[in-house]
């Protein structure tokens, strides 16, 4: 019985992490048709599903050498006609080869089990620092972050599982001792295990990774030994070292990523995306690659940190804000300090590193709240946030010196705290879980109605929906008008070419004019919901059209006005 009250809150909050792992199963569950909402997780299921099946991240596709590698859907990279992931391959690799011992069935359910994982992990970090209450609250807080529960939920997004797996290792890392014992081997062994499991999934994350642990090892730095970095960095290059040969046999080269423009460019500054901002230095390019790939633009770190901090998560912010305040009055312990540190530097570089990112897709930012990239990847801020409100609460109830109304009062922020986080994950915006689930049963009716209206071997062009119709169909998921000379390619290779719109008629009309030029034209209209419709595209039939072309000549100009007749 003492035994059992000793451990009394890790009891509730197993019982907890039990409880919330079906909770942030919420999407999987009846997703038979594996549909997704994200781009994202269209691409790492596809990839982690070849990879259990065919040990390969490479799918071939033919068809791409006469059409200049369009045809592929978004979050997808072409390479000598393949695609291939464009991502980092860590998560796809560490799902892959889970999959390969337990069936593709579970790893859909890795994620959300990554997560609540994590919260035990991270209580236990707490208590090394706060007191039992504040490290136990902390704990329930994290289970009940809307950010950390809305994406626990997208089993293939890699920001959940990279998160869980640096918290995993830290505590690890947290557990060496002054002495040298032979347990510290085996601590050092498992922290860079995960750590370096994390970095692989993220790996774009390590410089502010890279500042947590120099900082712990300057802290701490009585127990750190020259064996125990050896060892640190020996693992962790193990870790590494599958990626590296897979890296090689998908895109060419040991230090090669799927975010790259692989066929475009001479070295890895030339490869680099759009959105990064590359210099005629070649040493400053490297140096934008890893502090500041997007530039630094104040105005957008100001918008961001404003619009996905201070205004979507104000009742967290808020009372961060004043535990911090609490803890400078209070100071005691260096830990906290160190905490501190962590969440302040960490929160600086990752509102600069994003913040300065202008997400292109503005009919997504204006829809939607949860469901941008931008609150995935401030999830390390929302999270170091929670020990500070923590603190605050905690002092608020202590500050009342009456039991019974501190435990009235506690009850009143954690029920506001679930209250806040149940309205942002299920009932706000155009992308709550509700929606999206609701969305996903209608894209696999949308997919299964498209694939009995359309050939085996056709392929479906659409701006937005590729998600939709692939793997069942092959798709051109992002396209320009300059693509169209391919699109003829493979019209008169006999490919059934269908184009799935969302766009109105008007456009249509304008796509269609400009598809005249090129040869083909949009017919068959098909309506498959109430907005969206199917096209066929076929070659023009000149029999029964043509162009009649009345010429006027303009001698102020000098050139011929051309009238098309039809």
């Amino acid at each position: 019985m003492q035994l059992i009250k000793k451990n009394k809150p890790i009891i509730i909050l197993s019982i907890l992490a039990v409880i919330f792992f079906f909770i942030y199963s919420f999407l999987i569950f009846g997703n038979s048709a594996a549909k997704f909402t994200w781009p994202d997780e269209t691409a790492n299921y596809f990839f982690i599903q070849n990879y259990i099946e065919h040990s390969t991240f490479k799918a071939s596709e033919p068809l791409n050498n006469i059409a200049a590698g369009i045809i592929k859907p978004r979050s997808f990279n072409v390479y000598q006609g393949n695609l291939v992931p464009g991502s980092f391959l860590g998560l796809l690799l560490v799902y892959g080869v889970i999959g390969k011992i337990f069936g593709l069935a579970l790893v859909k359910f890795l994620t959300p089990l990554l997560a609540v994982l994590a919260g035990l992990f991270f209580y236990k970090i707490l208590l090394k620092i706060f007191r039992p209450n504040i490290a136990f609250l902390s704990a329930i807080l994290f289970f009940i972050n809307p950010a950390w529960w809305y994406y626990a939920n997208f089993a293939f997004l890699p920001n959940i599982a990279f998160l869980s797996f640096l918290i995993i290792g830290i505590y690890f890392l947290l557990e060496i001792g002054k002495d040298s014992k032979r347990n510290n081997y085996l601590f050092i062994g498992l922290g860079a295990f995960f750590i370096g499991l994390a970095l692989t999934i993220r790996t774009n994350e390590f410089l502010w990774v890279f500042g947590i642990l120099l900082l712990l090892s300057l802290v701490y730095h009585k127990k750190v030994r020259w064996q125990y970095v050896f060892l640190f960095l020996a693992v962790c290059f193990l870790v590494f070292l599958p990626v590296f040969c897979c890296n090689q046999a998908t895109y060419g080269d040991y230090l090669s990523f799927g975010y790259l423009r692989l066929e475009q460019g001479e070295d890895l500054i030339g490869q680099l995306p759009a959105e990064f901002q590359a210099s005629s230095s070649k040493f400053f390019n490297f140096i934008k690659f890893l502090a500041l790939p997007f530039g630094l633009h104040p105005n957008f770190i100001i918008n961001n940190f404003y619009n996905y901090y201070l205004s979507l998560f104000w009742w967290l912010f808020t009372p961060a804000v004043l535990g911090i305040f609490c803890l400078i009055k209070n100071y005691q312990k260096k830990e906290k300090a160190i905490l501190f540190l962590i969440f302040l530097g960490t929160s600086l570089y990752l509102f600069v590193y994003y913040g300065s990112w202008q997400f292109e897709d503005h009919f997504t930012l204006f829809l939607n709240k949860m469901g941008t990239s931008y609150v995935r990847y401030f999830l390390p801020v929302y999270i170091l946030s929670l020990p500070f409100a923590a603190v605050f609460y905690a002092s608020l109830v202590k500050w009342l010196k009456n039991k019974k109304a501190g435990i009235l009062l506690s009850l009143f922020l954690i029920l506001s705290f679930i209250y806040f986080s149940v309205n942002l994950v299920y009932l706000s915006g155009n992308d709550n879980l509700i929606k999206v689930k609701q969305t996903i049963r209608d894209y696999a009716i949308i997919s299964q109605k498209v694939i009995d209206l359309t050939e085996e071997n056709a392929i479906i062009i659409s701006e937005r929906s590729d998600k939709i119709f692939f793997p069942e169909r092959k798709v051109i998921g992002r396209w320009y008008f300059d693509d169209l000379d391919y699109w003829l390619n493979l019209l008169y290779a006999g490919v059934p070419l269908y184009y799935y719109a969302y766009e109105d008629d008007d456009y249509m009309e304008e796509l269609n004019e400009e598809a005249y030029y090129y040869g083909f034209e949009f017919a068959d209209k098909i309506g498959i919901t109430a907005k969206e419709k199917l096209y066929k595209i076929k070659i023009l039939d000149y029999e029964n059209f043509y162009y009649d072309y009345d010429y006027e000549y303009d001698e102020a100009y000098d050139y011929y006005d051309y009238y098309e007749i039809y």
